[in-house]
């Protein structure tokens, strides 16, 4: 039996910091990715019950300069919603608005 892959883009299973910033309230909320793809990401956070199924969420990813090459910490921010709530995994799966490769890079 075959096994369909829903997903439109690859996903990475490196972990990096992330902090999400919720709209309505601009409360921030660290975590750690799990999995990261360029249409989103499962991130695990102590946070959780600040979050919210469908939230509008910016998004603030941090790569390392192993990762990038870069000299510093490369910070990538974008807008991303909350999709799924995992209490068991103590995880949200959130939705990047746009590609990961669109997000503002700064360092």
């Amino acid at each position: 039996m075959d096994s369909f892959e829903r997903r439109k883009y690859t996903r990475t299973l490196n972990n990096f910091k992330i902090k999400i910033r919720l709209s309505r309230t601009s409360k921030e909320v660290d975590g750690v990715t799990q999995n990261l793809s360029q249409g989103g990401a499962f991130v695990m956070s102590s946070s959780l019950p600040a979050l919210q199924k469908n939230e509008q969420a910016e998004m603030s990813l941090f790569l390392p300069p192993e990762f990038t090459g870069q000299s510093h910490t490369l910070t990538l921010t974008g807008p991303a919603v909350i999709k799924r709530i995992d209490k068991h995994k103590q995880g949200v799966a959130v939705e990047f608005l746009k590609e990961l490769k669109t997000f503002k890079p700064s360092l």
